[in-house]
């Protein structure tokens, strides 16, 4: 939807910014993309999660360790709260065709990106797969730069998605000003 084009940038204030996490573009089927990269809507079952969003979960939340009962926020609304600017490279696409409007939409991200890092340097990007890889030279160096694979290279290969990415995010932060980001709810 239009209105959701730049959801991403009002869910998250400037004043609370931490994280940065870029992926490619929004989901290029109708209706499931909400203008938050990764995100899929509050109603949408688990059973029906996008890939990227199942990869990411069982990334944060790491299965391997036994855990009680899990909370876990698909519109990653929760994220955006703590101060991740969950991100796509192109805030745009036409249906079916992912990628269509990156050249569109490239201008804007740098340009944002560039006067983001200028400005504020306690700020963690992680740039997931080689779109987003792209942008790493408009960050200013006095910042912290994570590079990952896409969410969806790990659908395509049916693997795991390294859980140690959110570890090393969240061990910046707390060297940073003291506390990291709760991925997840545990009751």
């Amino acid at each position: 939807h239009m209105k959701d084009i730049f959801k991403a940038f009002q869910q998250c204030s400037l004043n609370n910014l931490r994280v940065v996490i870029l992926g490619q573009d929004p989901y290029p089927q109708k209706d499931v993309a909400t203008g938050i990269a990764f995100a899929n809507s509050l109603d949408t079952p688990e059973k029906s999660y996008s890939p990227s969003l199942n990869i990411l979960m069982e990334s944060v939340i790491d299965f391997t360790v036994p855990h009680r009962r899990i909370i876990f926020d698909q519109s990653l609304e929760k994220w955006e709260a703590q101060g991740v600017l969950m991100l796509n490279s192109a805030r745009t696409c036409e249906l079916g065709k992912p990628g269509s409007h990156a050249l569109l939409w490239r201008p804007f991200i740098n340009s944002f990106l560039s006067n983001l890092s200028m400005q504020y340097t306690a700020i963690v990007y992680v740039l997931m797969g080689s779109q987003a890889q792209s942008f790493e030279y408009a960050i200013v160096r006095n910042n912290y730069v994570i590079k990952a694979k896409h969410p969806s290279y790990y659908a395509r290969t049916k693997t795991r998605m390294p859980s140690d990415i959110w570890k090393q995010v969240n061990d910046i932060l707390i060297n940073i000003n003291g506390f990291g980001i709760q991925w997840y709810e545990e009751s």
